[in-house]
C-alpha cells in the first residue's frame, strides 16, 4: 500500500514528459527562427554584395565607353579607332551587346536609331501606340491624348484630355511641351490601362525623349524604331539591318530602296550619323541585374565633354533573363 507521500507525488510526474517536450518544442522552434533569419540575413548580405560589385563593374563599363566615344571618330554605325580607317570598330553604336566579362554584357545605342518621343510625326505616333499593343479600338484615343500630353495649346483634340481633365481625375499635370525623359510618357492619361507593364517595359530600350535633336540614323536604327518611324514591315527592317552591316546607307533614298519604299529625305536633317547621344545598358546574368544610362557628348564645353544622365539600376524580368546573349563577341580592350 503506498504512502500518502507517494500518491500525491503520483500525478504531478505525469505532466513531466509533456513538460519537456513543450520545451524542446520551443527551443526547436527558436533555433529553426534564428536559423531561418540568419540564413534570410545571408542571402540579403549576398544580394547587396552582388549589387554593389555590380554597380561598380557597370561604372567602370560606363567609363569605358565614355572614354572611347569622347576621344575616338564616330562612324555611321559605331565608334572607330583613331588614325585606323581599317581596324575594326571599337564599340558598335546599333544596340549589340558585348561580353565585359563572364555573365555580364554591355550595349551601346546610338539615340538617332531610336523612337524620340519629341520628334515624331503623325504616322509614326499611330504606328508607336499599335505597337505598344494598344487594343484597335483604343488606338484612336490613345493617338490624341498622347498629342494632347504634348501639345502646348489648350486645344483639346476629338478623344484627347487637356488639363481640366487630368486635374479631375486626379492626376499630374500634361507636360504641355517636349519630353525630357522617355518615362513621362506614361503619365499621359490612360496609358497605364492601354499599355502593359511588362508590354512598355520589353519595347522601352527603342524609345527615347529628346527635345534638341530631330536627327535620325538609319545605320543604327533598331528594327522597331525602323518599323515605328519609316513604316517598315518586321521583313522589310530585316533586310534594311541586313544590308547595312555589308555597307552603310548613306542617304534615306538608300534606306527607302533596301525596304521597297519610296524615302526623300530633307536637306537639313542627319538620317544616317549618329547625333552624340547614346543610351547605355550593362546586364548580370548572375546578379540578374540591369544598369542603364544616357551618355551626351558636348564636346564644345571645355569643364564638361560629356554628360551622363538618367542612370538607373533594377532587376532583370524573367524575360529579359531569357533574352540575355549567349554568344556577344568579346569587348574589345582600350587600346584595340
Amino acid at each position: 500500500m503506498s504512502s500518502p507521500r507517494a500518491a500525491a507525488a503520483g500525478p504531478k510526474s505525469g505532466f513531466a514528459l509533456p513538460s519537456v517536450l513543450f520545451v524542446v518544442a520551443m527551443v526547436t522552434l527558436v533555433f529553426l527562427v534564428a536559423i531561418e533569419a540568419l540564413t534570410s540575413l545571408a542571402t540579403e548580405t549576398r544580394r547587396a554584395k552582388q549589387g554593389v560589385a555590380f554597380q561598380a563593374e557597370a561604372l567602370s563599363l560606363e567609363a569605358h565607353a565614355t572614354l572611347l566615344a569622347a576621344t575616338h571618330p564616330l562612324g555611321a554605325a559605331s565608334i572607330l579607332a583613331a588614325n585606323r580607317p581599317a581596324a575594326p570598330p571599337l564599340l558598335a553604336l546599333d544596340g549589340r551587346a558585348y561580353q565585359a566579362a563572364p555573365g555580364v554584357t554591355l550595349a551601346a545605342q546610338d539615340e538617332a536609331g531610336l523612337i524620340n518621343l519629341d520628334n515624331l510625326p503623325q504616322p509614326a505616333v499611330a504606328r508607336l501606340i499599335a505597337a505598344l499593343g494598344v487594343k484597335p479600338g483604343f488606338q484612336g484615343a490613345m493617338i490624341d491624348r498622347f498629342d494632347d500630353y504634348l501639345d502646348p495649346s489648350d486645344l483639346k483634340r476629338p478623344q484627347g484630355a487637356d488639363s481640366d481633365d487630368y486635374a479631375e481625375a486626379g492626376l499630374p499635370p500634361p507636360a504641355k511641351g517636349p519630353l525630357v525623359r522617355r518615362g513621362q510618357v506614361l503619365g499621359v492619361m490612360s496609358w497605364p490601362d492601354a499599355v502593359a507593364a511588362p508590354a512598355w517595359r520589353a519595347f522601352a530600350d527603342n524609345v527615347t525623349a529628346d527635345p534638341s535633336s530631330i536627327d535620325f540614323n538609319a545605320n543604327t536604327a533598331t528594327p522597331a524604331t525602323l518599323e515605328v518611324m519609316l513604316g517598315f514591315s518586321r521583313a522589310q527592317a530585316a533586310v534594311a539591318v541586313a544590308q547595312r552591316a555589308q555597307s552603310p546607307f548613306a542617304t534615306l533614298e538608300d534606306v527607302g530602296r533596301a525596304g521597297g519604299v519610296t524615302l526623300h529625305g530633307d536637306a537639313e536633317r542627319v538620317y544616317t550619323m549618329p547625333n552624340g547621344r547614346f543610351a547605355l545598358k550593362v546586364e548580370d546574368a548572375g546578379a540578374g541585374l540591369a544598369y542603364r544610362a544616357r551618355l551626351l557628348l558636348s564636346p564644345d564645353d571645355p569643364v564638361r565633354p560629356f554628360w551622363v544622365v538618367e542612370a538607373s539600376t533594377a532587376p532583370l524580368t524573367a524575360a529579359e533573363k531569357a533574352s540575355l546573349p549567349t554568344n556577344a563577341p568579346l569587348l574589345p580592350g582600350p587600346t584595340d
